[in-house]
C-alpha cells in the first residue's frame, strides 16, 4: 500500500510537471504566433504605402492644385463635440496617426486588372490612408465603433476614372469645391474593400525636404512637446505646413525627396489588453508591440 501511494504520488507530481511546462509551451507558442501574424500584416501594409509613395505623382505647375495633403487624424483630435470615439478605448487611445491623401500610379489600380476590359488608359488614382478603431464585421455607422472594434488601417484607392472625374484639380482634398463628389469621407474610406491592415496601434509618418540648408523633416503629429506638425500639403505652387490646427499655412522653400514611415503592431493579446485595466498604454506598447520601419526615396516632381 505503502509503495503503491508514493507511486501515485509521484505520478501526480510528474503530470503536473507535464501540465505545467504544456501550457508555458502553448503560452510560448500563442505569443510567438500573435507576433508573426501581427509582423506580417504590418510588413503588408509598409510594403503597400511604400509602393505607392514610390509612385507618387504632382505637378509643379504653379497653380493652387493640392497634390498631397497629410495631416492629424480627425479622430484623434475629436470633432466640434470633442468626440475621439474612434481613436480608441479610455486611456488606451491611438496617440499618432496621419490622415494621407494623395496621387499615385497604383499597380493595383482598376482592381488589378490593368490591361484588361476596364482599363480605359488612366494612369494616376487618388489614394487615402487613415488609421482608426472600429469594426467591419457588425455593420456599423462609418462613425460608430461597433461591436468587434479593432485598430484598423485603411486604404481607400480609388480608380483613374473616379480620380479624374472627380478629384485631379481640386485646392482641398479633405473638403473639395463640389461636395456631392467627395471621394474621401468617412462613409467611403471606412469600407471593408479598404482594410488594408489591423492591429496597427500607431502610424507616424515623416516628410523629407530638401532645403537649402540640408534637409528637414515634418512629422505629422499632434503629441505636444514634441517637433510635429500638423499638416503639410503639396500644390503646384509649393509647399505649406501648419504648426498646429489653429494657425496659417506656412510656406516651405524646397522640394519632397523621401518619406520615413513607421506602424506600431499590437500582438492579439495586446489588442486585449487595450479593452481590459490594469497596464498602461506604455505598458501594452512594450510588453506586446512591436515597431516597423521603413524609408522611401520619391519621384522629383
Amino acid at each position: 500500500m505503502l509503495e503503491l501511494l508514493v507511486a501515485m504520488s509521484v505520478t501526480v507530481v510528474l503530470l503536473g510537471m507535464v501540465t505545467f511546462m504544456t501550457g508555458v509551451s502553448m503560452d510560448g507558442y500563442k505569443g510567438s504566433r500573435d507576433k508573426v501574424l501581427g509582423g506580417r500584416q504590418a510588413k503588408e501594409a509598409l510594403n503597400t504605402i511604400t509602393q505607392d509613395f514610390e509612385a507618387i505623382v504632382a505637378r509643379a505647375d504653379g497653380s493652387d492644385t493640392m497634390w498631397l495633403y497629410a495631416g492629424v487624424e480627425p479622430n484623434l483630435t475629436g470633432d466640434a463635440a470633442g468626440n475621439t470615439t474612434l481613436a480608441g478605448p479610455a486611456n488606451k487611445k491611438i496617440t499618432n496617426a496621419p490622415r494621407l491623401i494623395f496621387y499615385t500610379g497604383a499597380p493595383d489600380r482598376y482592381d488589378g486588372d490593368i490591361g484588361g476590359a476596364n482599363d480605359n488608359g488612366g494612369d494616376v488614382s487618388a489614394v487615402s490612408y487613415r488609421l482608426v478603431y472600429r469594426d467591419q464585421i457588425s455593420g456599423a455607422d462609418a462613425n460608430a465603433v461597433g461591436a468587434f472594434p479593432s485598430y484598423t488601417l485603411y486604404r481607400h484607392l480609388v480608380d483613374p476614372d473616379d480620380t479624374f472625374t472627380n478629384v485631379l484639380g481640386q485646392t482641398d482634398l479633405t473638403a473639395p469645391a463640389a461636395p456631392a463628389v467627395n471621394q474621401f469621407t468617412d462613409a467611403r474610406d471606412f469600407t471593408a474593400e479598404n482594410v488594408l491592415a489591423e492591429n496597427i496601434y500607431q502610424m507616424t509618418v515623416t516628410f523629407l525636404v530638401q532645403q537649402a540648408n540640408g534637409v528637414s523633416r515634418f512629422t505629422i503629429g499632434a503629441n505636444a512637446g514634441q517637433q510635429q506638425y500638423h499638416s503639410l500639403v503639396i500644390r503646384g505652387n509649393g509647399i505649406a505646413s501648419k504648426a498646429d490646427s489653429g494657425s496659417a499655412e506656412v510656406a516651405e522653400e524646397g522640394k519632397l525627396v523621401g518619406v520615413e514611415i513607421g506602424m506600431t503592431v499590437l500582438s492579439e493579446r495586446g489588442l486585449v489588453m487595450t479593452q481590459k485595466g490594469g497596464m498602461s498604454r506604455q505598458e501594452i506598447i512594450n510588453e506586446y508591440g512591436t515597431h516597423y520601419t521603413d524609408t522611401v526615396s520619391v519621384p522629383r516632381f
